[in-house]
């Protein structure tokens, strides 16, 4: 016996059909009673009207649902055999032979045994199929007849309220982060994958049947859960006490999801409205924590933590900073609490089953993390492709066949997504690109590291790289305070991603930079022309641009890092400026972060776009100048943001060193004004700037093209700024990041024009236009491809190799790791009236030392040293070098024999040995970096070992005013103590650190602390970074409502072309238009305004238009509907739907004529002017006709059974369940058989209350 609960709460809007699939079951239940909770609309009124308000419990707003449901449960009556004789043995009087039959004696009191109570639970936003409830009651009986008893809980397949294909819950389980789990894909529909009853570790409530006994037993719902994640605390309690908790997959129930879905205010928790994001937080730790085994407690714990501070990075990231405040304060409001946490866990007692049994109920291991990034991943495709992100993890599914909501489908294709993506042309373009990069790289593959031309190899990990960037203290040359090159962190966060591999990082950067730079042009032109194949070649000539293959072959980090970002920032600035907008639309904040972030980045590694970007900037700011202040708030922003995020060391850019590059000057003036013109900056790795020239002939022919002039001027606006940069930057550096500028400003035009050019050309007359268009087009079409061949044939390999990152020889390199921290001078050089010095420590210089050393400034001192060496001058310098700490002198191959004679005459020097042309002299006396100096002077120095920086050592004693020299440059944060005692700095030869040292030794310590403010900055600068991530990238998208009506199909239009031919033939449909009109003119007015006046006249009458009966069964258009036309009359009221009488209200006067009889039919009079609840629309009767009809067997599951013939009158039965046994003992209220007053409302022609079909409000 099944006794429904419904609990309503300002469910209005869902009630009607809600109380239709309760009242039009095919198995009806015993008793109804239902739970209004404060509602402030009509739902009360609604659920009295339907079931009688006996049948009503009205409780306080702030009542959960829990408590709701026990309020109800306790006023519903147990009902017994006395109460439902029809339960019990049939009599033996056989009214079709009008004899008595002996075996009806024969048969049990009970005939189908003691009746099972049941508690079937409801929300007022859930409608179930009219079969539901004898769907879960089938499996009950299944597994009954398998022997199995301990079914406790069934639970519904949920599917969507408006979407009816889409799939909700098929059973849910919890993960050890708090996670709701159902197993299903995002807006998966449903085409019986998961149609098999199986055992769940928790079914929603909403749809729940639950045996009345077990659900007494665990004392109902946990009244610390007042809404969410109850469901799952009740089945886990069963399934903990030794019942099992199955899932019904035929029955079928339709749920809003109301509360989740932030269509009404949760009030049941706190004094207030409450998010349901923090209930539903506070809910999963509770139930975990609650539940739980003992031995997996703290790893539960430690899981819900861990996964509440990703969730809220996450949330912050996605900008919903409401939702990352939730996440904490949910979390918070459970673990503040931990007395509420010990007494659940010691209500809840010992499970009485194994774990092994319950493992299988909870989510596999790595789950939830897969479908993490699986909806990452699927967000992000959706964003540029809408049909990727509309297929789901199992492919995509065709009907097949006609049908209404529960057609059946067919899965045509697994991996659908990955085809999906191989048939694009970005990926495959990005595949293709990546392997002719391959190819063209294949010296540049292998053991080593990548160096020459103007990269220096990367530090051994990132911890290095981080350290190099963050310290205050740089050990170049002879150490120093220089702000470190901002690039250092990026690509120390690069290789971090990459497991701490800076190698991997620098061969991705590099290597990787023509298959990406490809990839992001593609990607960056989707809103410029929409022909795939035009997108293509552009991404494929400006992949294969000079500037992209020259940074690869010279080891132009920045550059290569400005190939890949350029596009990006291209679109990000376009859209800031608002120029992207037809309508002129202002330009979105987001767009001005995102491009004030890509502006930033690619300003660390080539501070020349910072300019550009000026420039760019106050051009588009007087195109815009009807808008200064906003468009001017903008640019500040985008030009503020890097020298504010990249500070300090942006300002020491200021005012001429925008023009420098990452990494060892190499290659300035290295291109001719042709080259420049055809976007090639020169040196290696780079073609003739001829080789491009159909791209500049493409741009220059796409400003004869009438349509898109802003677009195409723009574009050659800047590239002539872009040009002017090369020309200045050539002068002094490398011209390949302003070049680079210069093309993709070309490649734009030239695509621009080229989109539509084959069909302009086709209209003109044959003429020169033809040969000139085909010619041009052949030279870009062949200048990109030719460039390509040749690099990928030729190889990427010039300056830059594979190579031992080590710079001096083995021995070397381990000799300035000991405590003396001796030093290696490199010299290098192409004549010897010009010779350039390198000091280095350990095995050579590293990434951003170059910098570094450039910044520190030069050493006067150290100048003079190196030119008394190469000179000759004949003094000792062997005293010189020794302090400085030199100990090595290398010379590279290729310098003048002059410089390796000198040294060899050098006093105090002595040549070892010479390796790959390289030469190494060593120096006689010893040195080190730290040495204690006599007073006097006189006497050898006093070795002291010491470390990269610090010192901690211990000294023996000597004489008065000795002094400890540092081979480092002098600086504020140096400070010494001996034995705790502070030591007076001092500088010694007037530029290496110093301290004076008493005679007494003790313990010597030298640190060099850096300063508060150098330590608080990279904790802004890493703050400010973050902000600007999270401002610059999209925002979470607010598609958290799947489930939302389907809009309005609009059908397309035509749309008028601007072509010769379209204006001709536009033309002359307007003069055939005339001429009609003229005839109709002639010809009179009577006919078409007759027909006209008499259809209003059939309007005013109120009779409906008359239709074809085309509409879809229940289909209803709520902005025409039917009857109302054009005219003014209001529309007929829906037809009356015979309802359905109440559970108790029993007629019993009708029973004169026989005694297995139906009575008369009820009768409404005003059931016109009534809008009746459609008990059983469109599925037949609400309730059958009595059972033991004909003096048959009950079966509790004939509910579509024919009747046998003379039953009853037909036109006597209608929808009230009346049978011919005495029923006085039954003493129950019904509700009013009218139903509620639901007139129609031709202002509110929504079907769903206040709902429009958007889901939005009234």
């Amino acid at each position: 016996m099944v006794t429904a609960v419904l609990v309503s709460h300002d469910g209005a809007r869902w009630l009607p059909d809600a109380l239709a699939g309760l009242l039009g079951q095919e198995r009806p239940v015993q008793f109804a009673v239902a739970a209004d909770t404060g509602s402030a609309d009509a739902s009360a009124q609604l659920v009295t009207d339907a079931l009688g308000a006996d049948q009503v419990v009205h409780l306080a707003r702030r009542t959960g649902f829990g408590q709701a449901v026990e309020e109800a449960v306790r006023t519903a009556p147990v009902l017994t055999p006395d109460d439902l004789p029809y339960l019990r043995r049939p009599s033996g009087w056989d009214p079709a032979t009008r004899s008595w039959r002996d075996d009806a004696y024969d048969m049990p009191e009970l005939p189908h045994g003691e009746p099972v109570q049941w508690l079937w639970l409801l929300h007022d936003d859930c409608a179930p199929e009219p079969d539901a409830l004898a769907q879960l009651l089938r499996v009950v009986e299944t597994e009954m007849d398998l022997g199995r008893d301990d079914v406790a809980v069934v639970g519904p397949k949920l599917r969507g309220w408006y979407d009816r294909r889409q799939l909700l819950e098929v059973g849910v389980t919890i993960a050890h982060s708090g996670r709701r789990w159902t197993g299903l894909d995002r807006r998966e529909q449903d085409q019986g994958q998961h149609d098999h009853v199986r055992a769940v570790l928790s079914v929603s409530s909403a749809g729940m049947l639950i045996r009345r006994d077990v659900f007494e037993e665990l004392g109902g719902f946990d009244r610390r859960l007042p809404l969410m994640r109850d469901d799952v605390d009740l089945c886990w309690r069963a399934t903990s006490a030794g019942f099992r908790v199955l899932i019904a997959p035929e029955a079928v129930v339709r749920h809003a999801e109301a509360a989740s879905r932030e269509r009404r205010t949760v009030d049941c928790v706190g004094r207030s409205v409450a998010s349901p994001h923090k209930v539903d937080k506070a809910g999963a730790a509770y139930t975990l924590l609650a539940n739980s085994r003992t031995a997996v407690l703290p790893w539960v714990l430690l899981r819900l933590v861990l996964g509440t501070v990703v969730r809220t990075l996450a949330n912050l990231v996605g900008k919903v900073p409401g939702q990352a405040v939730d996440e904490i304060r949910g979390l918070l409001s459970t673990l503040l609490r931990p007395e509420r946490i010990i007494a659940a866990r010691r209500r809840r007692g010992r499970p009485q089953i194994d774990k092994t049994e319950m493992r299988p109920l909870f989510p596999p291991p790595g789950a939830t993390v897969r479908a993490t990034v699986e909806q990452a991943a699927g967000n992000f495709l959706s964003s540029s492709d809408p049909e990727i992100g509309a297929a789901g993890r199992h492919g995509g599914a065709v009907e097949s066949g006609p049908g209404g909501d529960d057609a059946d489908f067919m899965e045509i294709e697994q991996f659908a997504r990955l085809k999906r993506i191989a048939r694009k042309p970005g990926p495959v373009l990005f595949l293709v690109l990546l392997l002719v990069s391959l190819a063209a790289c294949r010296q540049l593959l292998g053991g080593g590291a990548l160096a020459g031309g103007a990269l220096l190899p990367a530090p051994g990990s990132s911890s290095e790289l981080w350290s190099r960037y963050l310290d205050a203290w740089h050990t170049v040359g002879t150490g120093g305070t220089p702000s470190a090159p901002p690039y250092l962190a990026i690509v120390a966060m690069l290789s971090s991603a990459l497991l701490g591999s800076t190698g991997l990082a620098v061969t991705v950067l590099l290597v990787g930079s023509v298959p990406l730079a490809g990839f992001t042009a593609y990607f960056a032109s989707r809103p410029l022309v929409e022909s795939r194949l035009l997108r293509a070649w552009a991404a494929v000539a400006y992949a294969f641009l000079p500037a992209v293959t020259g940074a690869l072959a010279g080891g132009r980090l920045g550059t290569a890092v400005l190939a890949v970002l350029l596009p990006l920032i291209v679109r990000a600035g376009v859209a800031a400026g608002g120029l992207a907008n037809a309508s002129g639309a202002r330009g979105s904040w987001r767009a001005t972060w995102a491009y004030a972030l890509l502006l930033t980045i690619t300003t660390a590694f080539t501070p020349i776009v910072w300019p550009l970007a000026l420039v760019l900037g106050l051009a588009v700011l007087v195109v815009r100048r009807g808008e200064i202040v906003a468009y001017g708030l903008r640019l500040l922003v985008q030009l503020g943001t890097p020298l504010l995020v990249l500070a300090p060391w942006s300002l020491t850019l200021l005012p001429t060193g925008f023009f420098k590059e990452d990494g060892l000057a190499y290659g300035a003036s290295a291109a001719s004004a042709l080259d420049l013109l055809g976007a090639s900056p020169g040196g290696p790795g780079t073609l003739n700037g001829l080789m491009l020239i159909g791209i500049v002939l493409a741009a220059l022919a796409a400003l004869l093209r009438s349509e898109r002039q802003t677009t195409i001027r723009a574009a050659w606006a800047a590239a002539l700024v872009a040009l002017v940069f090369a020309v200045l930057a050539n002068d002094s550096t490398w011209a390949g990041p302003a070049t680079l500028g210069y093309g993709i400003a070309l490649l734009t035009a030239a695509t621009v024009g080229a989109d539509g050019a084959r069909s302009r050309v086709a209209e003109q007359s044959f003429g020169w236009r033809q040969p000139v268009a085909a010619l041009v087009a052949f030279a870009s079409l062949a200048g990109p491809l030719l460039l390509a061949a040749g690099w990928m044939i030729r190889g990427a390999d010039g300056p830059v190799e594979r190579q031992d990152p080590s710079q001096v020889p083995a021995f070397v390199a381990e000799e300035s790791d000991t405590a003396d921290r001796a030093r290696t001078l490199i010299l290098d050089s192409d004549s010897a009236a010009h010779v350039r010095y390198t000091l280095v420590r350990g095995s050579g210089a590293r990434m951003g030392d170059a910098e570094l050393t450039a910044e520190e400034g030069e050493n006067s001192r150290l100048d003079k040293v190196v030119a008394n060496l190469v000179a000759g001058s004949g003094a000792d310098q062997a005293d010189e070098l020794g302090g400085f700490a030199v100990r090595y002198v290398l010379v590279h191959k290729g310098a003048p024999r002059e410089v390796s004679r000198v040294l060899d005459a050098t006093p105090g020097l002595s040549r070892l040995s010479q390796q790959d042309g390289s030469a190494l002299w060593r120096v006689d006396q010893q040195v080190s970096r730290a040495t204690i100096v006599p007073a006097s002077g006189s006497g050898a120095a006093q070795s002291v070992a010491a470390g990269p920086v610090e010192i901690h050592t211990t000294i023996p004693t000597g004489s008065d005013g000795r002094v400890l020299r540092l081979a480092d440059s002098a600086a504020e944060g140096w400070t010494a103590t001996l034995d705790g005692k502070p030591l007076t700095r001092t500088t010694v030869d007037g530029w290496a650190q110093g301290f004076e040292l008493p005679a007494a030794g003790g313990r010597l310590d030298v640190t060099y602390d850096a300063p508060i403010t150098h330590t608080a900055w990279h904790w802004a600068q890493g703050a400010l970074a973050a902000v600007l991530v999270v401002l610059a990238l999209p925002g979470r998208r607010r598609e958290v409502d799947d489930d939302l009506p389907e809009e309005e199909y609009v059908p397309a239009e035509p749309v008028e072309g601007e072509g010769r031919r379209a204006r001709r033939l536009r033309a002359q449909a307007e003069a055939e238009a005339e001429a009609a009109a003229g005839e109709y003119d002639e010809s009179g007015e009577g006919a078409a305004t007759d027909a006209f006046d008499e259809y209003d006249e059939y309007v005013r009458q109120g009779r409906p238009e008359q239709h074809d009966g085309s509409e879809e069964p229940g289909e209803f258009d709520a902005f025409s509907p039917a009857g109302q036309g054009d005219g003014d009359a209001a529309p007929d009221a829906p037809a009356a739907v015979p309802h359905q009488q109440s559970y108790a209200d029993w007629d019993q006067a009708s029973y004169a004529t026989a005694e297995y009889g139906y009575g008369e039919q009820q009768q409404y009079p005003d059931a016109a002017q009534q809008q009746q609840y459609p008990a059983a629309d469109g599925y037949g009767q609400g309730y059958p006709a009595d059972p033991y009809q004909g003096g048959g067997q009950y079966d509790p599951y004939g509910y579509g059974a024919p009747q046998q013939a003379g039953g009853y009158d037909q036109q006597g039965y209608d929808q009230a369940y009346q049978q011919g046994y005495d029923q006085q003992d039954y003493d129950g209220q019904g509700y009013d058989p009218q139903g509620y007053d639901g007139t129609y409302d031709p202002t509110r022609p929504h079907p769903h209350g206040n709902e429009r079909p958007d889901g939005s409000q009234q």
